[in-house]
């Protein structure tokens, strides 16, 4: 009986888990970067790949996950991060956006299986202003 009742959970957890899976690629595949710190006039961009990583325990009657996220610094332009790998905290968050305000950098991120063209886009927007009607001087 008890083997049952735990292929019986399997299967659920199998069945509800493929198209969320499907769904994830190509939200992933659609992603536009986001940037934040300096939006206009700045003087270096970091471009940043996002990772989400889960760990996960089963137990009899429950699942407990555990997710954390990471930047990882794909490229920089006219500037140099000596940091190359960033956790995705509200502390450290918050240092490198105070990191973008001192130094005028524009922080850009993009999904970790990116797309050439998510790439270019990123290079993109770190030579353009992101506020709409601002010109770089």
């Amino acid at each position: 009986m008890r083997r049952w009742i735990i292929l019986l959970l399997v299967l659920v957890f199998a069945i509800n888990s493929a198209p969320a899976k499907k769904k994830k690629k190509k939200d992933r595949e659609n992603a536009k970067p986001i940037a934040w710190g300096t939006m206009a006039q700045n003087e270096g961009c970091v471009i940043f790949e996002e990772s989400r990583k889960t760990k996960g325990k089963f137990w009899v009657i429950a699942v407990t996950t555990k997710t954390t996220g990471r930047l990882k610094v794909i490229e920089t332009q006219n500037y140099t991060l000596e940091q190359t790998e960033w956790e995705a905290t509200q502390e450290s968050l918050d240092a490198l956006y105070q990191l973008a305000v001192e130094h005028r950098l524009k922080l850009v991120k993009i999904p970790k299986k990116y797309t050439p063209e998510q790439l270019e886009a990123a290079r993109k927007m770190c030579t353009e202003p992101t506020i709409p009607g601002t010109s770089k001087d």
